[in-house]
């Protein structure tokens, strides 16, 4: 394994792409720790960086055929890494969703297609009670939720502190969990009949 230290990023990028175990092994303890920072930075601390790298290094041995060996190697996994932690991100926001349907269906006793379609206005609602976010801060609290960004990358991105959207994040959290409450009992009242 020394002697496959000596490799460029390019040179072990070619031989990953021709199914080169030990490339793929170099090059796995080679970015693991800085894949580690970068999702710790990125993420909220709910998520566990270690999952994200597995995940990423997964994705690269399946994709490791259509690696471009000219190109920047570091450039495409932190772009994986990214997409994970915005997946992961979305994903447990659909997962919320769901959750707050099925807990509608069950409260109402309802079957699955009722369940579907108190689903799907939960979703519509949430949606619309994002949008109605004073424009600010709904432009920070998509950065954070959808797109991932730690605190720190949001407030450069908008030239704010990142007391500013730590606060705003908290205001838009308090103003959804109150109209969230309003909505579930609405849909209560309109599924029960």
């Amino acid at each position: 394994m020394k002697k496959l230290d000596l490799y460029t990023d390019q040179d072990l990028a070619a031989r990953l792409k021709e199914d080169d175990q030990l490339a793929f092994e170099v090059l796995f303890y080679k970015y693991k720790n800085k894949l580690k920072g970068f999702v710790l930075k990125l993420a909220p601390p709910q998520i566990d960086p270690e999952e994200i790298v597995q995940k990423v290094f997964i994705k690269v041995w399946m994709l490791r055929t259509r690696i471009d060996a000219q190109k920047s190697f570091s450039s495409f996994l932190f772009t994986i890494a990214k997409n994970e932690v915005v997946d992961y991100l979305r994903s447990a926001v659909n997962r919320k969703i769901y959750l707050v349907g099925e807990g509608l269906a069950e409260d109402l006793n309802i079957g699955d297609e009722a369940g579907n379609e108190a689903q799907l206005e939960m979703e519509q609602k949430v949606g619309e009670l994002i949008r109605n976010l004073p424009e600010r801060r709904r432009q920070i609290f998509e950065l954070s939720r959808y797109e991932g960004m730690s605190y720190k990358q949001i407030a450069a991105k908008l030239n704010i502190s990142e007391n500013t959207v730590d606060t705003q994040i908290r205001k838009a959290l308090n103003y959804l969990r109150v109209e969230m409450k309003k909505i579930r009992i609405f849909l209560l009242i309109l599924f029960s009949r």
